[in-house]
This record gives C-alpha cells, sequence and structure tokens, in this order.
C-alpha cells in the first residue's frame, strides 16, 4: 500500500493541462487558473472542472451558470500566475483587455488559446 506521503510526492509528477476558466453574468466576471479539468464525453460535450467550495469562482460560476475552459500553450506562463494570485481581484487579472473576447454566452475567452477559432463555452 502507498502511504499518504508517497502518493502525494507521485501526483504531484503527474503532468497535466494548465487552464484558465472563466465566466460572466449576474454572478459578476471572474476567472481563475485550473489544471482539474477533463472531458467527460463528446455526445454531448461535456467537462468536469473541479472548483474549490471556497473559492470565489464557485460562486461566481454558480450564479452565472455558464464557463468557458481557455487551454493555456507555450508562453502563457504569465497569464496562468496571475489567475492563480488569489490577493488580485477579478478585475486585475483581466487586466489586458486586448487579449480577450466575449463569448455569445459572456464568458471572456483568450485570443491566444491554442483553438481559439473553434471555441463556444
Amino acid at each position: 500500500m502507498v502511504d499518504r506521503d508517497q502518493f502525494r510526492e507521485a501526483m504531484s509528477r503527474l503532468g497535466a493541462a494548465v487552464n484558465i476558466i472563466t465566466s460572466a453574468g449576474k454572478g459578476g466576471r471572474h476567472g481563475m487558473t485550473a489544471s482539474a479539468v477533463c472531458s467527460v464525453t463528446d455526445t454531448p460535450p461535456t467537462v468536469l472542472v473541479c472548483i474549490n467550495h471556497s473559492s470565489s469562482m464557485n460562486g461566481v460560476v454558480k450564479d452565472n451558470r455558464v464557463l468557458c475552459v481557455n487551454v493555456l500553450g507555450g508562453g502563457h506562463d504569465a497569464l496562468s500566475n496571475r489567475f492563480a494570485n488569489k490577493t488580485l481581484s477579478p478585475e486585475e487579472r483581466f487586466v489586458d483587455k486586448q487579449q480577450w473576447r466575449q463569448l455569445e454566452t459572456g464568458s471572456p475567452v483568450l485570443k491566444t488559446a491554442p483553438g481559439f477559432g473553434l471555441q463556444r463555452c
């Protein structure tokens, strides 16, 4: 049996995509960095996004009932760190307005995310 510390060490080495989850609507506009994202099914297109109950993003997504998964690529380190910074306000996270556009759902979508032209969140 693997003990807790061994398991945590092994899982810390598990590679995962880094994403910025965004949402906008009556609950406000917000975003966060997340690696706990995976596909569930393609019919209908469904993803699983894990958001901690104590996160301010949790209430925003519940109120807005929409979200967008922006998959990050190389060169997005600073953006990933900004959206992971818990001391920044939602407005400060979206400081570079030129990087974003708004989808039909209201969610912000990153213009430089891989697959930008295919996104419908």
